[in-house]
């Protein structure tokens, strides 16, 4: 783990623990190691005095010593900070350093020296402080490697007006193997996963992350702008809780703790983040950003920390004497119990505190950085909106006749979201009320857009607004229903027909989110990208949705299309 440490004539001679910050001019002159920089670099965690800068690096031996510097200009004519620090294999030769001591809400410069070679030059900012008029920050979600190229990365790293920071919501990496999901489509782009097989170990965990790391459009986005980044289930395995996953063996594949601490292990090497600080759990992520008196932009974790089993219709469905589905009872007497948990009692506590100290700092707005849908969102049932000839061509593709069917039940459409724990989320909206918080949403996982206005089911009563992000590369699902585009169409207006919450819905697709902060309102554009299975595509900026701090809420389409440059190495 990173530890700061004071300076000392050992230290300078390079005996140092990896990942330590140590700044001063003794530092900065000893020798460094001859190295590759094999991964770019990235910097993270951005603080009004400083962030977090990364990168990783391969010598002759197990450790290479390595110089790194800060600057205020790209010429590095104005070094701020400089120091060295060691990139060894017990942390797969990565390397990291909590930058301090710059000024807030600047924008700086950072790279890494080897003795025969440089890295690429970073940049990121440090959050703002004080009286703070505007921020702008991208949205991602969802990267498997297999369905196709980054290009959403790509299209943030060229964006002309840069970013504050890219809140990545999770699904960082996927987990499975080459014959699991995505594996056809990995084949026919020659992107396959690596390892071959599901990611069990330490070791496949980081040959994973490597993989993933190597992509020039993912490091491009890592050297354009800090990162703030949090897991959702597949940074260890699919649909996971506190204490397993749908898709974890422990007969053949180990107790689950030890995967889950293999995989946050790896997380926390390869993230340009601060690493969990003592006697705190690691897979306790929860933590706050403040934007001066802008925004707090609080990041919570509904993974592992305090998340229970999700309920499932297909197995805990109650029936009737007749042996049909009650979904009433299912509703009642499964989803809606209290011990239902999404992030844990403590969590709960914690989050109301950061939102309640927010606003009593007379903080603007109060971000949520969350992983899944928070909004209620009920099946359309597809079997009777669906025209005949297209409902013929659904029922007969394997898989689809059984999902269709149960749209009929009008349930909740994902339980593995907040619509699997509603007493979490009356929960969550009454920590939301009882601050006063002036409350936005960001949202991944579902790979689709969303734009919706929360309501509290018990009275209706306006909580706040989300906006979910659609995927970089991960497949939406509809096209698995029908080949038929017109499902597209009829899929996003019937669930914004059926769902109060839902405003807007774009349930094809990849790209991303630019969301916009002002006093007064947030404006999120939705950004497409033009294709995955091709490099160098354009970007369309197809929707975008303002509201302002009453929660007045307007869609309007658009047509404002970009052409990415290309980048090279360093700025």
């Amino acid at each position: 783990m990173t530890q700061n440490l004071r300076f000392s004539r050992r230290s300078a001679l390079g005996l140092m623990t990896g990942g330590a910050a140590l700044v001063g001019p003794t530092v900065a002159r000893a020798t460094v190691d001859p190295a590759r920089f094999t991964h770019g670099v990235a910097a993270g965690d951005p603080l009004q005095n400083g962030f977090v800068i990364w990168t990783r690096a391969i010598g002759n031996g197990a450790t290479v010593l390595l110089r790194w510097e800060v600057a205020d200009d790209a010429s590095f004519r104005r070094i701020i900070q400089s120091g060295t620090v060691q990139a060894t294999a017990a942390r797969d030769h990565t390397a990291k350093i909590d930058v301090t001591g710059l000024h807030a809400g600047r924008e700086y410069f950072y790279r890494f020296h080897s003795a025969d070679t440089s890295s690429t030059v970073g940049r990121a900012r440090t959050l703002p402080n004080g009286d703070v008029e505007r921020a702008r920050l991208a949205v991602v979600s969802c990267s498997h490697y297999g369905f196709g190229y980054f290009n959403a990365y790509r299209a943030i790293a060229d964006l002309e007006e840069p970013v504050d920071a890219v809140v990545h919501l999770g699904d960082y990496i996927y987990e499975y193997g080459v014959d699991g999901y995505g594996g056809p489509e990995s084949r026919a782009l020659g992107r396959e996963h690596d390892p071959a097989h599901e990611i069990v170990t330490l070791d496949d965990y980081r040959r994973r992350f490597a993989q993933y790391r190597a992509d020039p459009d993912l490091q491009a986005a890592h050297a354009r702008a800090a990162f703030i980044t949090i897991w959702d289930d597949h940074e260890t395995a699919n649909n996971s809780w506190m204490s397993g996953s749908s898709a974890h063996d422990g007969d053949t594949e180990g107790p689950w703790d030890s995967r889950r601490d293999a995989a946050i292990q790896a997380y926390f090497e390869w993230l340009p983040m601060r690493d969990p600080p003592p006697r705190r759990p690691a897979h306790v992520l929860n933590r706050v950003y403040d934007f001066g008196d802008l925004l707090s932009l609080i990041a919570v974790e509904t993974r592992l920390t305090g998340r229970t089993k999700a309920p499932s219709a297909s197995r805990d469905m109650i029936f009737d004497a007749e042996g049909h589905p009650d979904p009433a009872r299912f509703e009642s007497e499964v989803l809606n119990r209290p011990e239902r948990s999404m992030m844990g009692a403590a969590q709960e506590v914690w989050l109301e505190d950061a939102l309640t100290a927010s606003v009593q700092r007379g903080t603007a707005w109060q971000v949520l950085a969350n992983q899944v849908i928070v909004a209620r969102m009920r099946a359309p049932d597809f079997m009777s909106i669906m025209p005949d000839d297209m409902l013929q061509d659904a029922i007969s593709r394997a898989g689809s006749r059984r999902w269709l069917e149960s749209t009929r039940l009008s349930l909740p459409i994902n339980l593995d979201a907040w619509d699997g724990y509603p007493a979490a989320r009356l929960r969550l909206y009454d920590a939301a009320r009882r601050s006063g918080a002036n409350l936005a949403v960001l949202s991944g996982d579902t790979h689709m857009f969303w734009g919706n206005r929360l309501h509290d089911p018990r009275d209706e009563a306006f909580v706040g607004v989300e906006f979910g992000t659609g995927s970089v590369t991960s497949p939406g699902g509809y096209e698995t229903i029908s080949a038929d585009l017109r499902i597209y169409e009829i899929a996003e207006t019937a669930l914004v027909a059926k769902n109060p919450d839902v405003r807007f819905a774009h349930v094809r697709d990849h790209g991303f989110l630019i969301v916009e902060i002002s006093k007064a309102k947030l404006t999120c554009s939705y950004y497409q990208i033009a294709d995955i299975k091709t490099r160098d595509t354009g970007t369309h900026c197809f929707a975008q949705i303002t509201v302002d701090r009453h929660g007045a809420f307007q869609v309007r389409k658009t047509d404002e299309r970009h052409v990415p440059r290309r980048i090279g190495r360093g700025v």
